[in-house]
């Protein structure tokens, strides 16, 4: 009954984890929160007299049974920041939410969690490598974390899902509203496949100052970072910084310097975040390695998966002669900037190699 007391309190202190943390440590409990008198509560010293009518005015048996019967109905757990099941990562930033609500399966502890984050008017350049790369490590054992926003967040999800790997999308409302609203089939996937977090109660509708609070969360559950896309003064970059000031490392995929979806990405490399180009980088700095014959077993599966643009530019380079763009285009009597861009997207996704002033090979 604790952990429900725990939601209670949860819930009139929002973005006040480490304050409500003492508070239970000055009463003991949640319950004897619940259960103190007026004047007793007014008199702790660390909340204001302000909050302790508002906590007072809502010790609501009623109201409280409730809350706990719409959790049982949609299938809503609550963890608090004391349950066993709280993530370990999550508690050791700054400010962790003093409890989360989750839909869905919450992935096992020792997993490496990796978030993927970039802008929400993503160019097809950033929507096809967040794609590829988290769709690559959907045949690896790492949980993609990501906000379900349009753009990168959803082509992070989706990825890792194609890949048939799991996913957690954290949100800036609660568990049963779906935002945006066209992510509705998306929502109801990553659920099967993973789970979506939130602090905020049911019902609490997306509301812009909560994000960047959400994004505290999605760099708290995370062992690093991986920006795709950002502009210069993109929400993303809020994500990155509270990574580094919680001690996570963050590394970002290089953008085309022209364009101003990069602007905000080529600023982190430039202060000295590593470059990621393709799945290998990540679980290299994860610490996951294959042997030379499961590599291999990878390579074809992920061979398998290509379009059928890709292939057909794919089939055209080999492992020892390079072959530059232009003759491509001209074998394949294709537009030299489409063959440039799908060669960006075979050499992002590890599939081939460009050599210096000679052309490109297999990887």
């Amino acid at each position: 009954m604790e952990e429900y007391y725990l939601m209670w309190l949860s819930r009139f202190m929002v973005h006040q984890g480490n304050k409500a943390r003492s508070l239970i440590s000055y009463f003991g409990s949640a319950e004897e929160i619940w259960r103190a008198r007026p004047e007793k509560l007014r008199a702790c010293p660390y909340i204001s007299p302000k909050l302790a009518d508002t906590l007072l005015a809502n010790r609501d048996g009623t109201q409280l049974d409730e809350w706990i019967g719409e959790l049982e109905e949609k299938e809503i757990r609550f963890y608090s920041l004391y349950h066993p099941e709280y993530p370990s990562l999550l508690k050791e930033i700054h400010n962790p939410p003093f409890g989360i609500y989750v839909k869905g399966t919450l992935p096992e502890d020792e997993i490496d969690k990796v978030g993927v984050i970039g802008a929400r008017r993503c160019s097809q350049y950033g929507a096809s490598v967040a794609y590829r790369m988290t769709k690559e490590l959907g045949r690896t054992n790492v949980i993609v974390v990501s906000g379900m926003a349009r753009g990168v967040d959803s082509m992070g999800h989706k990825g890792i899902m194609d890949g048939g790997g799991r996913t957690i999308a954290v949100l800036g409302c609660g568990v049963d509203v779906c935002y945006p609203a066209e992510n509705r089939e998306l929502m109801e996937r990553i659920m099967d496949n993973g789970c979506v977090i939130s602090e905020y109660p049911p019902q609490t509708p997306a509301i812009p100052y909560h994000f960047p609070y959400r994004n505290r969360i999605i760099a708290g559950l995370c062992k690093m970072i991986v920006v795709v896309e950002a502009g210069k003064k993109s929400g993303t970059l809020i994500t990155a910084d509270l990574a580094l000031e919680n001690g996570r490392d963050v590394f970002v995929v290089p953008g085309n310097v022209t364009s101003a979806l990069s602007e905000g990405t080529n600023n982190l490399l430039k202060q000295g975040c590593p470059a990621i180009t393709e799945s290998g980088d990540i679980l290299f700095e994860l610490g996951i390695s294959y042997k030379e014959g499961e590599k291999e077993k990878f390579r074809k599966k992920v061979a398998a998966n290509l379009s059928p643009e890709e292939q057909e530019i794919y089939g055209l380079i080999s492992e020892t002669e390079p072959i530059t763009a232009e003759e491509i285009g001209r074998k394949l009597e294709r537009n030299i900037q489409d063959v440039q861009y799908m060669l960006s997207l075979l050499e992002i996704s590890g599939h081939i190699q460009k050599l210096r002033q000679a052309g490109y090979i297999r990887q």
